[in-house]
């Protein structure tokens, strides 16, 4: 018998699940050392150096950390930065995102054995963001492998909250949306769903992410309230910002979690002097209301349904997830959209949103495992891919084209392929514009195709790409040759994306 973990590994946080032979049901893995602590720790990691020996710190030691030289936060954004490193001085090394990737699990995986008896036998399940690529995806099971997580399956977040809740599992046919509204992202998909006797198929309609989440509502807070109540309080504390970061988060997070209308702070500045803060629940609706967040949220939900061709009448449910989904604000958006029977607002328990995707993870592998219910998958793919072309990116695959969608012929001169030494750059984006200026930050680079340079013959390559039902970016290259005096495109080779990391 097996222990099956889910592991949700978040942009900010990192959560985990269990569901052991001796409890069937699922159980949430505290990863935290300090017993006070939640469910969730941050993914931050800090190389401290203790009498002259490196000690490596995750979660909550990492992130109070003032070393800001010797720390590195908010990990996963960085697996889709090309060639990102930091220079650690504790180590006089520098440290990949893989690197600190491959620290971090083996920290928590030593807390999570250490929880259960030693003769468990795991199955471990890691959830991604997602527009994770297939690049990045191999990144992180190639990191957990090294820090001996016995890693079974990768699956994307969203895809993981279906299985997070048993309810989800009807037999008749049903469109449900997934609402994860995470500390950096929103992150909406649409499913849709059927059971048989021993299949259930899972059809991704559409999907779309929005680059707002919790920090940006505590940055908010910061600009559009703090700044007007404690102008001088801020000022003393400009050279601190991520204490005073830290305290509109946790209160924020005291008005929700406890649900008090009020909540109280305080920070001591250098020379012992208290300064005392307060924050309203009104206080924090008013800084998302001056974001505009609400406007953003339905015209995304309308770009999903629209892209789908599908009406807000036949969702029949909404699972929320993430941290910031349990603000009831955003409940209300929801509700106000879809109508009141969407959800059960008064029966959602803040740890199961919170750990909806590490729940989910656990269960999804074990009803494919050991109940041996078949899952037919269909996805789209949920960012629109781009190459780079001199200072713009051109769009070859729109986001939400069904995967296995094949371009028409694109062109590429070799002189510009010999100016990136026979690489074509790959970058997505969750814009949907034909093209997009190269310094506007919208694009993503997730890796290169290598092309034999010995193959072609003519000035100008023409290729196609398509995203294969695995989530590869594959690309075939063709040449128009002269061939017993007719033109005829040939093909010349296949090549599927790799990362240059």
């Amino acid at each position: 018998m097996k222990t099956y973990v889910g592991i949700d590994f978040g942009a900010c946080y990192i959560k985990a699940a269990k569901i052991s032979p001796q409890i069937k049901r699922v159980q949430p893995i505290k990863l935290n050392m300090n017993i006070a602590g939640g469910v969730a720790i941050p993914a931050a990691i800090l190389y401290d150096k203790i009498n002259g020996e490196v000690e490596v710190k995750v979660g909550e030691g990492a992130q109070a950390s003032v070393d800001v030289e010797n720390k590195i936060s908010r990990l996963t954004p960085k697996l889709a930065v090309k060639n990102w490193s930091k220079y650690i001085p504790n180590l006089d090394a520098k440290i990949s995102a893989a690197d600190a990737l491959k620290d971090i699990f083996a920290k928590i995986w030593r807390h999570i054995a250490n929880q259960a008896a030693r003769d468990e036998n795991f199955d471990v399940t890691v959830t991604v963001p997602a527009a994770f690529s297939d690049v990045q995806k191999k990144i992180i099971r190639q990191a957990a492998i090294q820090a001996d997580v016995p890693i079974s399956t990768i699956i994307t977040a969203p895809f993981a909250e279906i299985f997070s809740r048993e309810e989800i599992f009807q037999d008749a046919a049903q469109i449900v949306m997934i609402f994860d509204f995470g500390a950096t992202t929103l992150d909406v998909t649409l499913f849709e769903l059927s059971r048989t006797a021993k299949t259930f198929n899972v059809t991704e309609l559409s999907a779309a992410t929005l680059n707002y989440g919790g920090k940006n509502i505590d940055e908010s807070i910061l600009k559009n309230i703090f700044w007007t109540k404690y102008a001088d309080e801020v000022k003393i504390f400009r050279d601190k910002p991520f204490e005073l970061m830290t305290l509109i988060a946790s209160m924020k997070e005291e008005i929700f979690l406890d649900e008090e209308e009020i909540s109280s702070g305080s920070l001591i500045d250098g020379k012992g002097n208290l300064y005392e803060f307060e924050l309203t629940r009104q206080e924090i609706f008013t800084a998302i209301e001056r974001d505009g967040v609400k406007e953003k949220i339905i015209a995304m939900l309308d770009d999903v349904l629209d892209d789908a061709g599908i009406s807000a009448e036949e969702v029949v449910a909404v699972e929320v997830s993430g941290g910031t989904s349990s603000i009831e604000y955003f409940l209300d958006v929801l509700e106000n959209y879809f109508g009141e029977e969407i959800f059960d607002a008064e029966n959602f328990e803040r740890d199961e949103i919170t750990l909806g995707a590490a729940i989910g993870a656990a269960r999804y592998r074990k009803l494919t495992d050991e109940d041996n219910l078949r899952v037919k998958v269909k996805n789209v793919v949920p960012c629109g891919i781009y190459i780079q072309r001199g200072e713009k990116y051109l769009r070859c695959i729109r986001r939400n084209e069904l995967r296995g969608f094949i371009t028409p012929y694109k062109p590429i001169s070799t002189d510009e392929l010999k100016k990136n030494k026979w690489r074509l750059s790959i970058y997505q984006s969750f814009c949907n514009e034909v093209e997009l200026p190269a310094e506007s930050g919208d694009a993503v680079y997730i890796g290169d195709v290598k092309i034999d340079s010995a193959l072609y013959e003519t000035e100008t390559i023409l290729f196609k790409m398509q995203v294969n039902a695995a989530g590869q970016v594959c690309v075939k290259f063709f040449e128009d040759r002269n061939v017993n005096g007719r033109s005829k495109i040939v093909f010349v080779e296949e090549r599927v994306l790799v990362s240059s990391k």
